[in-house]
């Protein structure tokens, strides 16, 4: 790319001052930075009409980009972009300069392309905005697609374009911080306003908080009334409150609640990084979802910093769990009815100092830590095998695993890894797949388990008929047995829904092939309807409770047979 370097000199204005004048070295070597750093350089007026052009063309003319000289920058960037540009002009003029942040431009053959777009103005130069412009790859996932297409991240996208730019702020030690937003009545404000307002208000906000934020990608809507970005620590919430509020002024809008931020600290040193963006994720996470009363505008300040602040005690505690491996495993026996033998155990997490293993499972779910916490309890159950392999009986071993552990192609490849060791020992393992209700993708799914059947483990869904295990979930996976749910095993006793509900279920497993597993068996009563069902295997307080004692369970049951309604283990 060349460059005439007197199209960029300027006149020098003559003061009674003796100003030394740069060497024509000294001009070439900033031109030269300049260009190192940008494809093309760009001068505008405070409204964006282009003053001076110089560099590569960049798809914007087919001719010399000198032509660009009298039209308006706005004509060459997208139109869901404009307001969001605008933005960006008017930040620069109050900030004296902006770092590249993501813009999508029209070029003139009619196709879109992101840029990076970064500007500056000199007191020299009043009036004047210096900008540059980098070209940028296309968008490389979801994420980037909605910001390139001029939209603010939904709050899963936001989630995970939070996680990385957490880390990454704090390994390059950036300067950034993140700021939640509560604009209370928003949606009952704008479905009042003509539309043509509600509009201007809506692609306002957005526009903002895009032009705020770091890159220009890392904005989100939540909720209806409810933000998030992350963005350069000098700006304030004082700040985005002001010019939300001019925003909703400037159309007439009048907001019944009220606008409040809140900031939170990205750079905790108590933990790693990755473990300090779990902590923002997760409670970014309950900002979102929290219902009326437990995020109140009055509360809002205090109960989300203490929300983190517990955040982030909980996970440095669960990962202390996790690395000094401070839990046990103990195991409940799934039950042949007609013999009252031992078909196989299920492995079931008991942590020290945890009154609810489910809460411990589902926060772990939540932070993403459940991935690390399954392997080692895959590890641990796979160890307690091995050091009882010469008993008599050795029995096969259920893990509980979550259909969202299973979806992250990252566990998948870790398991694998993790069970190759102990070679056929591993294949004694069944994986009980819990919570397919959080799987969108059921095809998705049902592919990783095959993988799985392929390598030799054998797949059980649980809680069927609950919610967690649908119909949809029976017709889209291959599985091998099926676990129904334990409310409707009790219920169907004395309540003639639940039968019907019992009755379904048991059909739809058996003509889909899959052995048969019935839940809380407390009873005898509970045996005896599941026998008249056809379902030969149970669970429940009616043959034993959770065990410890691996070794008790790996006898040889086929002595113990018949042994009438006696209770194989009290636990």
């Amino acid at each position: 790319m060349q460059l005439a370097h007197d199209s960029i000199r300027r006149p020098v204005p003559q003061t009674s001052t003796q100003v030394r004048r740069p060497s024509h070295r000294e001009r070439d070597r900033f031109v030269g930075f300049a260009f190192a750093a940008a494809d093309l350089l760009i001068e505008t007026d405070a409204r964006g009409n282009i003053l001076f052009c110089a560099g590569a063309r960049c798809r914007l003319t087919e001719g010399d980009v000198a032509g660009l000289v009298g039209t308006s920058l706005l004509d060459v960037v997208a139109p869901n972009d404009r307001k969001y540009v605008t933005v960006l002009f008017k930040r620069i003029q109050d900030k004296g300069r902006i770092k590249p942040a993501r813009v999508v431009f029209q070029g003139c053959d009619g196709n879109r392309f992101p840029a990076l777009l970064g500007g500056c103005r000199l007191d020299s130069c009043p009036g004047s905005l210096f900008l540059t412009v980098l070209l940028a790859s296309g968008p490389r996932n979801t994420n980037e697609a909605l910001a390139a297409a001029g939209q603010l991240l939904d709050g899963n996208a936001f989630s995970h374009i939070l996680e990385d730019r957490i880390i990454k702020a704090r390994e390059k030690g950036l300067d950034n911080a993140l700021t939640l937003l509560l604009i209370d009545g928003l949606q009952s404000m704008v479905d009042a306003l003509p539309e043509g307002a509600a509009s201007e208000v809506m692609q306002g906000i957005e526009a903002y908080l895009r032009a705020i934020s770091a890159n220009g990608d890392s904005a989100g809507q939540l909720a209806t009334d409810r933000y998030g970005v992350v963005h350069a620590s000098d700006i304030d919430g004082q700040e985005v409150q002001a010019h939300i509020t001019q925003i909703i002024q400037s159309a007439g809008g009048e907001l019944p609640g009220g606008i409040r931020t809140w900031s939170l600290d990205v750079s905790d040193e108590r933990l790693d990084p990755a473990d300090a963006a779990r902590a923002l994720v997760y409670t970014v996470q309950a900002f979102a979802s929290a219902q009326g009363g437990e995020f109140t505008i009055s509360s809002l300040e205090d109960g989300a910093k203490r929300m983190l602040s517990d955040a982030v005690d909980r996970i440095g505690r669960l990962r202390a769990t996790i690395e000094k491996r401070d839990f046990f495993v103990v195991y409940q026996p799934i039950v042949d009815i007609g013999t009252r033998t031992v078909h196989h155990l299920e492995a079931l997490t008991r942590v020290e100092g945890t009154l609810s293993p489910a809460d411990f499972i589902t926060f772990a779910e939540d932070v993403g830590l459940i991935y690390d916490f399954d392997l080692l309890l895959t590890q641990s159950v796979l160890d307690t095998m091995h050091a009882h392999r010469k008993e008599p009986t050795l029995p096969d071993v259920a893990i509980n695993l979550s259909a969202k552990t299973l979806m992250s192609p990252i566990f998948l490849r870790q398991f694998l890894a993790v069970t190759e060791p102990y070679g056929e020992l591993a294949r004694k393992l069944l994986i009980e797949v819990t919570e397919t209700v959080v799987v969108t993708d059921i095809a998705k799914l049902n592919e990783v388990l095959q993988k799985l059947r392929a390598a030799g483990f054998r797949i059980c869904l649980d809680d069927v008929g609950a919610g967690s295990t649908s119909f949809q979930s029976l017709y889209g996976i291959q599985a091998d047995f099926a676990k129904i749910d334990g409310h409707f095993v009790r219920g169907a006793v004395h309540n003639g829904r639940d039968m019907a509900m019992l009755r379904s279920m048991v059909d739809v497993c058996r003509q889909l092939g899959l052995g048969l597993i019935g839940e809380q068996v407390e009873g005898p009563e509970h045996a005896q309807l599941l026998t008249e069902l056809g379902v030969s295997l149970a669970q429940g307080y009616l043959y034993s409770r959770p065990s410890r004692d691996f070794a008790y369970f790996a006898k040889d049951w086929t002595k113990m047979a018949g042994t009438g309604g006696k209770v194989l283990r009290k636990g």
